[in-house]
């Protein structure tokens, strides 16, 4: 019984308390309302409202975040994708790259090889065409000497040969005409000397269109400058250098070597002794004018001497006469002063005054003798001031000249050296030394060797 009122008690007393909650919850529901604008009913309703709404956006966000990772794997995937594709294309490109540099090497080692062997033949050729001229130019060269040592002996055995003839002719009969016909026969053998002598030098003298003498011309035995020049071919140059020599009585060698190597005029022999002479002429002069310096200079100082005596002698005389000057003014001042005596006569005065007037007319002599005087002193120091410019012009003119002289004369001994140098090259190797290098050909004078220069 006890059990069922306690029970009673307090099922009472948890409606009393729940009917208190509901009760202040209605109360608050007002205040709530006055502040937000939402009774009780009305959150209510909204707090569902808004679960429903959480629900979607909780749904929507896990759609997007679905999406999202869906995109994200896709976009993982077509990016590895790509990396795989760039890393193949790469190994590819790297590949061709190796590919193409090695054959690009290969072809450069094979070009290389193809260059050097190239090269290599050339040179070989090159070598053996230095070779085959070489020994070409030493066969030339040979010969050549074997023909002016012919030529040479040919003409010492044919003046011998006269020389004998005309010792045994001198001691006979009829020695004119004897001595005639030895003239003629030496004429006659020097002339065929000259012809084969000729002969054998036009052999290596042809035409440029030849062989051989492309090889000469390369060689050095033929003057490339002076081949032909002037002239149609080679062999004529040569052909008229020798009749030139000839018509001048020179030896046929003498036009031949010109011919090949160059006259004067070509080698510029010529040119470097007209330098010398030029130089040589402007020492000549230097000295010449040195001397006449060295005449002039105590000439002159011998004049300077003389007119500063008579300057001196002059200088003395105007001394004197100032001298004189004040000895007559000083007389005539005295004599005025003894006008003033009140107690002279007529006859004194008239005396007196005929003495001051004597005396003027003797001061008035002076003083135009000391005029003339010192213009002469004028003239004289003008003529020994011009004599000592002379003498330092005529001093210092030397001194120049012989600075010059000393240049002039280390030009002139390098002229000569450059000369001897020139001669010497002209042609190398040719074993004729007479001087055939300085021969000048050119008969009339026009710069210029060809038929012209023939004389007749």
């Amino acid at each position: 019984m006890i059990n069922i009122k306690k029970k009673g008690f307090i099922y009472k007393t948890l409606i009393l308390t729940l009917a208190t909650i509901f009760s202040y919850s209605v109360t608050n529901s007002i205040v709530v309302s006055n502040i937000t604008g939402i009774d009780e009913l009305g959150s209510i309703a909204f707090a569902k409202k808004e679960g429903k709404e959480d629900k979607a956006e909780k749904a929507a966000d896990k759609a997007a975040d679905k999406a999202a990772d869906k995109a994200e794997k896709a976009a993982d995937k077509a990016a590895d994708k790509a990396e795989k594709a760039a890393d193949k294309a790469a190994d590819k490109a790297e590949k061709a790259a190796d590919k193409a540099a090695d054959k690009a090497e290969k072809a450069a080692d094979k070009a290389a090889d193809k260059t050097e062997k190239a090269a290599d033949k050339a040179a070989k050729q090159a070598e053996k065409i230095v070779e085959q001229s070489v020994k070409f130019t030493q066969k030339v060269d040979q010969k050549l000497d074997k023909t002016f040592s012919a030529y040479a002996k040919e003409i010492a055995k044919a003046q011998s040969k006269y020389q004998k003839a005309a010792e045994k002719i001198n001691a006979g009969k009829n020695t004119d005409k004897k001595i005639q016909q030895a003239e003629d026969k030496l004429a006659n053998k020097i002339a065929k000397a000259d012809e084969k002598f000729i002969n054998d030098i036009n052999k290596v003298s042809k035409e440029l269109s030849k062989n051989e003498t492309k090889s000469l011309v390369n060689s050095g035995w033929v003057n490339d400058a002076v081949y032909s020049k002037d002239f149609i071919n080679h062999g004529q140059r040569v052909k008229t250098y020798v009749e030139i020599a000839k018509s001048q009585g020179l030896p046929a060698y003498v036009g031949a070597l010109q011919a090949n190597f160059g006259n004067p005029y070509e080698t510029g022999i010529v040119d470097l002794k007209n330098q010398l002479e030029t130089l040589s002429g402007q020492i000549i002069s230097n000295n010449q004018t040195i001397q006449n310096n060295l005449i002039s200079i105590p000439e002159a100082l011998e004049k300077i001497a003389d007119f500063e005596i008579q300057a001196t002698t002059l200088e003395t005389e105007a001394t004197k006469l100032q001298t004189e000057v004040g000895t007559l003014n000083n007389q005539i001042n005295e004599l005025t002063a003894q006008l003033e005596d009140t107690t002279l006569t007529e006859t004194e005065i008239t005396a007196t005054q005929t003495e001051i007037s004597n005396l003027n007319e003797q001061l008035e002599a002076t003083s135009i003798t000391i005029n003339s005087t010192q213009d002469e002193i004028a003239n004289v120091e003008t003529q020994t001031a011009a004599l000592n410019t002379e003498v330092e012009t005529l001093e210092s003119e030397v001194v120049t000249l012989q600075e010059e002289t000393v240049s002039l004369e280390t030009e002139v001994t390098s002229t000569e050296v450059t000369l001897a140098s020139t001669i010497e090259n002209v042609k190398p190797g040719i074993g004729q030394d007479s001087g055939w290098e300085t021969v000048d050909l050119d008969t009339n004078n026009d710069g210029t060797v060809n038929e012209n220069d023939i004389q007749s």
